[in-house]
């Protein structure tokens, strides 16, 4: 059966252009003619990952005894790939909904050559199940890659967001502000413990206003983190003024059982830079 099995392998090789255009014709004839035009460019360059991957599964279909080596390179093209169509903005469901048009045309390939050659429906059921199974391995090695790469990139977006949420800004020699904006969870708000306590000490400020007018909504766990930063600043000889407190924030200190009155509150951001320096 191996002999019938290149043959089809080969058919498929040879056919990897027909396959990757009729593929290719029935994407865009769904997409609106403006976008089809956009994407032309782009079109062409899928067209050629279509015709290298189907002459990748033929080459796969010749070689079918060696499962190791085809499942080998089938990965390597997933890493690839994968990475790839994620960097161009392709989405996962874009790419999988692709599925069924390879399987449907080189299952037609697949049934032709078996036609013409007068192979009989066994074996030729048999290489359209072989064909199956790679398109398979490779839709899995794909979606792998990609999900990985995706979430590669989730991780570093939010590392450069952490990394941009604790600003300490000096506006002169012993004082800085740490305006808080957005929403702040758990991992946020440790990042910002430790990284406002580095910036003061590397600073060698005396003062630092923590100003929680752009902060959306300040809940227990939230005001919980913000006392420990005016505690932690204390104790490297820190004086922390509180700036942009709504009523709802004070509410939430108070829940935790901290006397507002302890704390150093200078109204507005203007104000408290008015106290400063006056």
């Amino acid at each position: 059966m191996e002999k019938e099995m290149a043959l089809f392998g080969k058919r498929v090789e040879e056919d990897r252009y027909m396959i990757a255009q009729l593929i290719q014709e029935e994407r865009l004839s769904v997409l609106p003619e403006k976008e089809m035009e956009e994407k032309r460019e782009f079109s062409e360059l899928v067209l050629e990952e279509r015709a290298r991957f189907i002459d990748l599964l033929g080459k796969a279909m010749q070689d079918s005894c060696n499962e190791a080596k085809n499942m080998a390179v089938i990965t390597e093209w997933g890493n690839a790939t994968g990475n790839f169509f994620l960097e161009q903005g392709m989405t996962l469901d874009m790419a999988l909904a692709e599925t069924a048009l390879y399987r449907k045309h080189l299952a037609a390939v697949i049934k032709s050559e078996g036609r013409r050659l007068d192979i009989s429906p066994e074996i030729t059921y048999d290489a359209a199940e072989l064909l199956h199974a790679l398109l398979d391995y490779a839709i899995y090695a794909y979606t792998h890659a990609y999900t990985v790469s995706y979430q590669d990139s989730l991780t570093a977006a939010r590392q450069e967001f952490l990394e941009l949420s604790a600003p300490v800004v000096p506006i002169s020699d012993s004082v800085a502000i740490l305006p808080l904006v957005g929403s702040i969870e758990l991992d946020r708000a440790q990042y910002i413990l430790e990284r406002t306590l580095l910036s003061a000490s590397e600073l060698k400020i005396n003062t630092l206003i923590v100003d929680l007018s752009g902060v959306i909504r300040v809940d227990t766990m939230v005001a919980e983190q913000v006392i420990k930063i005016i505690q932690s600043l204390g104790l490297i000889g820190v004086g922390a003024i509180l700036t942009g407190i709504r009523p709802e924030t004070a509410q939430s200190l108070t829940a935790l059982g901290v006397d507002v009155r302890t704390l150093n509150i200078g109204g507005s951001l203007k104000r408290a830079l008015e106290n400063v320096y006056n």
